[in-house]
């Protein structure tokens, strides 16, 4: 399922050359075992001694609507796993750092992030899938 509430443009380029393209790229859910319904969530993790790695962890919608509305994924440095809406990319699907200036007013997501209180703490299970990137909330 994409989340077409929240909208990239991605341009396209072919390696050796051509015409670009450009197409409009939605969060979507995962269609694996434990990570069915959920979205991908991507960090750069800087560990000592070694080189930067990317950390991932999926968190469903009313959580990915819980970092926006407290501001996590930008303070953090997330970026969101894309697709098109033809579901056709070359190669693997790129992930984006999404500001909320990507999500469409009035939308049922800008509802759900409207609707977040921000006061409150983040629940265990959302705070349990951000451990893997080494994010506390």
């Amino acid at each position: 399922m994409l989340l077409t509430d929240i909208a990239v443009e991605h341009t396209i380029t072919p390696p050796k050359g051509g015409k670009s393209e450009s197409v409009v790229l939605h969060p979507f859910t995962n269609t694996q075992r434990d990570s069915l319904g959920k979205f991908e969530i991507v960090r750069t993790v800087s560990e000592p001694g070694a080189r930067d790695v990317k950390r991932s962890t999926f968190v469903s919608m009313p959580q990915l609507a819980e970092l926006y509305a407290k501001g996590v994924l930008d303070e953090q440095g997330f970026a969101v796993r894309m697709c098109a809406a033809g579901g056709k990319h070359p190669k693997i699907t790129p992930i984006k750092k999404l500001l909320p200036a990507h999500i469409k007013p009035g939308s049922s997501f800008d509802l759900a992030v409207k609707a977040v209180d921000v006061s409150k703490p983040a629940t265990r299970e959302l705070r349990t899938a951000l451990l893997r990137t080494n994010v506390k909330v």
